[in-house]
């Protein structure tokens, strides 16, 4: 569902707020911040019609605050790349992919 820029700022600047909330509730900024980045930009991808772009980035700035929560171990990362590049290539839009270009003559 796509929505005006308008709309879909106005959801953003919500989740923002709560957000923040929780983080100033909870004292967890490290790396919570992160994690409210990565829901922000899921979520603001997701208003715009532009998902897949706001979900490779959310994602990628959640498992990076995961990757920090885990003591910035190298298994992990490595892990974590791997999760990434296995998912993408099953869940890549069709838009992406280059069109097939009939050459044959009739």
């Amino acid at each position: 569902m796509q929505l005006h820029q308008q709309q879909a700022h106005a959801i953003s600047s919500g989740v923002w707020l709560i957000g923040f909330g929780v983080l100033f509730a909870t004292g967890y900024w490290w790396p919570g911040i992160l994690i409210l980045c990565g829901i922000t930009a899921i979520v603001e991808g997701w208003a715009l019609g532009q998902g897949w772009y706001g979900l490779q980035g959310g994602v990628w700035l959640i498992m990076f605050a995961v990757w920090a929560m885990m003591g910035f171990n190298i298994a992990v990362l490595f892990v974590a790349l791997g999760i990434s590049v296995i998912s993408s290539a099953f869940v890549r839009p069709s838009f992406l992919e280059k069109p097939q270009v009939d050459n044959s003559l009739e």
